[in-house]
């Protein structure tokens, strides 16, 4: 392959997870533009630049896939689950806490 390294495929993740439109984009007389001086990594965020009536439009890569790929790749979400929602559940809590039963007649907010 065309020397290609977890490097490189890292590089260009970050180079989209991390990309601000701010750091790219210059505004000048309501019109919007690609700052000039931008380096290869900055570039590699943009998916597109099209013309249009308004002035320039720009497409970025998808930021959050990429953040999420190099989550993965670091292990930030090894042993969470993002589909499992855990329930807010006093009570649970309460006889866990006291290891006793509790009678939930005594307790009028939960009639």
């Amino acid at each position: 392959m065309a020397n290609i390294s977890p490097e490189k495929i890292i590089n260009e993740l970050a180079a989209i997870a991390f990309a601000r439109a701010p750091d790219l984009l210059v505004v000048e007389d309501g019109q919007v533009r690609l700052r000039e001086d931008l380096k290869p990594r900055q570039r590699a965020a943009v998916a597109s630049v099209e013309k249009s009536t308004t002035g320039i439009k720009v497409k970025f890569y998808d930021k959050m896939k990429a953040l999420e790929l190099l989550g993965k790749y670091l292990g930030l979400f090894e042993g969470m689950d993002a589909r499992e929602e855990k329930e807010n559940n006093l009570l649970e809590a309460i006889l866990q806490a006291t290891g006793q039963e509790v009678d939930t007649f005594d307790v009028s907010e939960l009639q």
